[in-house]
């Protein structure tokens, strides 16, 4: 077992460390369609979450929290000698609430600092490109980087009578919202 514990701190810790001081992963923001009113009150998702609640939860973030703390604590209750039921029990345990609850706690900060930053004024104008191709009234999906974040966001065209396409990889500006959607041209 004392294997076990190892190689789970070790793989952990490398990516709970390379999360912390590489912080790259945790810029990715995605706005979907549980925006309600203005952006200022919107809750935005990380890249790496599903949809909402218990699911959130259970993430490559939560996986790499469990096995640094279980492995941790696993190999640091083996080198004091303790018993191993009591280790495996007691490891298990602690990596699921660090898992869980370091998770959980940082899901809760990311969504305050987003929502508190990002309004519908700050998008006004803004370039983007096509993820996800659209025309007319189709939706799509665009990404946009406002104050720092990266933002993938429900599109269209502003002109929904138009047979003008929006393909992926395209600039678009940002000039309006209507809802959740933003409304998008082509560049001139």
């Amino acid at each position: 077992m004392d294997t076990v514990y190892l190689v789970s701190m070790i793989v952990g810790g490398f990516f709970v460390l390379l999360s912390i001081f590489g912080g790259e992963m945790e810029h990715h923001v995605d706005v979907s369609s549980d925006v309600h009113g203005d952006f200022g009150g919107a809750t935005a998702h990380d890249s790496d979450t599903g949809g909402g609640g218990f699911v959130d939860l259970l993430s490559l973030r939560t996986l790499f929290f469990f096995l640094a703390f279980f492995g941790l604590t696993g190999s640091l209750l083996s080198w004091t000698g303790s018993s191993e039921t009591l280790t495996a029990i007691t490891a298990t345990v602690v990596g699921l609430v660090v898992g869980l609850g370091g998770n959980f706690a940082i899901q809760r900060i990311g969504h305050a600092r987003v929502s508190s930053e990002i309004t519908s004024n700050d998008l006004t104008g803004l370039t983007g490109r096509v993820l996800i191709p659209f025309s007319g009234s189709d939706r799509g999906k665009i990404r946009v980087v406002v104050k720092g974040n990266e933002l993938r966001l429900p599109a269209r065209s502003l002109d929904v009578e138009s047979a003008e396409s929006f393909e992926t990889g395209d600039e678009v500006v940002v000039v309006s919202r209507d809802g959740v959607t933003v409304e998008v041209v082509k560049p001139t």
